[in-house]
């Protein structure tokens, strides 16, 4: 009989994971996204934001939600929802030519979304923000508007 060890057993057709992909991102990668991100919510804070710095946001919400813990899977589901309005909000305003400007309300959201993923970004292993990375790239691909259940 063959024992497998701990160590090398995975699930079929999966590598097995890397001590790098086991622990967090490089602080410095994650000072410099998470600079990035503050950055683009600074800027439609302050009526500088245009349909990229929105589409970061999105993208950056997303990434929140494909990285919580699911453990979590139905806490704080309003917030993402919330979030998500307050983009389409943005994106209503700039469409109607008011510019891209968020509420008080608005901003306190994405704001604690972005705390959130800072949080994801610094303390989760690496290969979470792979598969969050890759479960991004499989929504774009797909007909669904949006990752966060109704």
């Amino acid at each position: 009989m063959t024992r497998t060890s701990r160590r090398t057993a995975h699930k079929p057709g999966r590598k097995p994971l890397t001590k790098d992909m086991l622990l967090p991102l490089p602080a410095v990668r994650v000072r410099a996204l998470s600079l990035e991100n503050h950055l683009a919510l600074a800027a439609i804070r302050t009526g500088h934001g245009s349909e990229e710095v929105a589409m970061r946001l999105l993208r950056i919400l997303y990434l929140s939600w494909f990285m919580r813990d699911t453990a979590d899977h139905d806490r704080d589901i309003d917030v993402f929802r919330e979030a998500e309005a307050a983009l389409t909000r943005s994106r209503i305003g700039a469409n109607r030519h008011l510019g891209w400007v968020l509420s008080d309300d608005d901003h306190r959201v994405l704001a604690h979304i972005l705390a959130l993923h800072d949080e994801q970004l610094a303390s989760l292993p690496s290969h979470r923000y792979t598969e969050a990375w890759e479960g991004l790239q499989r929504f774009l691909r797909g007909d669904d508007w949006s990752p966060i259940p109704l």
